[in-house]
C-alpha cells in the first residue's frame, strides 16, 4: 500500500526530507512551500510533486494536507504550534521538527480527540538525544543525571564569527536569547542563555565551547523524577563573548525602535546583517556533534549510557550535515508511524517513543544506513 506523504517547507532540511521520502516506492511524496524559487529547486530525478501554499496561513495549511495519509513538517519554529493544531484539526498523522517555543504536548487532548498521532521536535536534538534518553530511562531503576552536548559548524574557521547558520535566521539567533531552563537539585531552574560556559573536548575536532541553552524542553516533563539534567549548544571558543555583545547591545530586541523616523525591529537589521556572512558558500562543508549522557544505577550499581555523534558534510550529495542529522531522524520516524509501529493518538515528544521497543534501535540503524553514525557506549561500575 502506498502512503501519500506531504513535507511543509522547503528549505535546507525539508527539501533533504522530501527527497529521502521519494527513494522509497512506498510513498508518493509532495513537498509544499510559499516560495517558488525553493520549488524550483527540485528535478525530476527527485522523483516528487511541488505544490505552492502560503503555509504560514492555518487554512491554508489544513487545505495542502488534505489528501494525504501522512504529514512533515519543516517550518519556521513561529509557524510550529499553529501548523501543529492545524494538522491536528485536519486529522493527520504528522512528524515534524519545528523548534517551537510553545508547549507542543498542550494539544495533547485535542490530538486523543481526533485520533491523531503526532510526533513532535524529532530532529537530532531535541530528536534522536531524546529517543536515546527514553530508552535508557526504562533500562534504569534510577535516573541520576541527563546531558546533551550538541552543535553544527563550519569545518573551516572564518573571521569575525567563525559560525555559519544551517537554519532560518531567527531560529538560530533564539537560541542566544531564549531563557534555559535546566535541572539542579530536582528543581527547575531558569538560567541566561549563553550562561555557564566550559570547554568541551570531541575527538576529531578539538576544543569547543558549550552554553546553556533551552533544549530540555520536553524532557522536563516526561522525567520529573530526574534530580540533574541541562543541555548546551557548542560553539568554537569566543562565539559565546561575540553573541553576548550583540545581546545585550540590543540587537536582538524583537521591540521596535525609532531610527530617523522609521519604525524597525533591531532582530530583523541584525539577522540582516549577519546572514549575508552566516551563509555557507556553495559545497562549502560542515559538521555536526552530539554527546549524549544518562547516568544512574540498575540493580544498585552505578551504570551511564553515551551516544556521540560526529558528522560532516556529505560532498557525493552535497548536503549539509546539520540537514541530515535533523532531517534523516523525521523521515525515519515517519516511516514508522506510516507502519503503525508506534501509532498512539496524542502529541508525544521523542522519548516517549524511544522506551517502545524497537524504536531507538530502528532510528539508530536508519541513520547508519544514510551514513550518519551515532558510537554507542555502556559502562558499569
Amino acid at each position: 500500500m502506498t502512503t501519500r506523504a506531504i513535507v511543509l517547507g522547503a528549505g535546507m532540511v525539508g527539501s533533504l526530507m522530501a527527497r529521502d521520502l521519494a527513494t522509497d516506492d512506498g510513498f508518493e511524496v509532495t513537498v509544499a512551500d510559499a516560495r517558488l524559487e525553493a520549488l524550483a529547486r527540485f528535478s525530476p530525478n527527485d522523483r516528487l510533486r511541488t505544490v505552492r501554499a502560503e503555509l504560514g496561513n492555518p487554512a491554508a495549511v489544513k487545505r495542502a494536507v488534505e489528501g494525504y495519509d501522512l504529514v512533515l513538517g519543516a517550518l519556521s519554529s513561529h509557524l510550529g504550534m499553529q501548523t501543529l493544531r492545524a494538522v491536528i484539526e485536519a486529522k493527520k498523522t504528522y512528524c515534524d521538527i519545528s523548534f517551537m517555543a510553545e508547549e507542543a504536548t498542550d494539544l495533547d487532548a485535542l490530538a486523543k480527540e481526533h485520533g491523531v498521532t503526532a510526533v513532535v521536535d524529532c530532529g537530532v536534538s531535541p530528536g534522536v538525544s531524546n529517543v536515546a534518553i527514553g530508552w535508557a530511562v526504562a533500562q534504569l531503576d534510577v535516573t541520576e543525571r541527563i546531558e546533551i552536548l550538541v552543535g553544527g559548524l563550519p569545518i573551516a574557521r572564518h573571521w569575525p564569527y567563525e559560525y555559519k547558520a544551517p537554519f532560518a535566521p531567527h531560529d538560530v539567533i533564539e537560541e542566544y536569547t531564549r531563557p534555559s531552563r535546566i535541572v539542579e537539585n530536582g528543581k527547575v531552574v531558569i538560567r541566561e542563555a549563553l550562561s555557564e560556559p566550559e570547554l568541551v573536548d570531541f575527538a576529531g575536532v578539538g576544543t569547543l565551547e558549550a552554553f546553556n541553552t533551552d533544549g530540555l524542553r520536553s524532557l522536563i516533563r516526561s522525567f520529573p523524577q530526574v534530580p540533574e539534567m541541562r543541555e548546551k549548544t557548542l560553539r568554537y571558543p569566543g562565539h559565546i563573548e561575540l553573541m553576548r555583545v550583540l545581546r545585550d547591545t540590543g540587537y536582538f530586541s524583537k521591540d521596535e525602535i525609532e531610527v530617523n523616523g522609521a519604525r524597525v525591529r533591531p532582530l530583523d537589521v541584525t539577522a540582516a546583517l549577519l546572514f549575508p556572512k552566516w551563509t555557507f558558500a556553495e559545497r562549502e562543508g560542515d559538521f555536526t556533534v552530539c554527546r549524549v549522557t544518562v547516568s544512574g544505577k540498575k540493580q544498585g550499581k552505578s551504570r551511564r549510557y553515551a551516544w556521540e555523534l560526529h558528522d560532516v558534510y556529505h560532498a557525493e550529495s552535497d548536503t549539509r550535515s546539520m540537514s541530515r542529522c535533523t532531517g534523516f531522524p523525521a523521515t525515519i520516524m515517519a516511516r514508522m508511524l506510516a507502519e503503525k509501529r508506534f501509532a498512539e493518538p496524542g502529541v508525544h515528544a521523542p522519548e516517549s517513543c524511544g522506551r517502545h521497543e524497537g524504536v531507538l534501535a530502528g532510528m539508530l540503524e536508519g541513520l547508519e544506513k544514510r551514513g550518519v553514525v551515532y558510537r554507542a557506549s555502556v559502562i558499569e561500575g
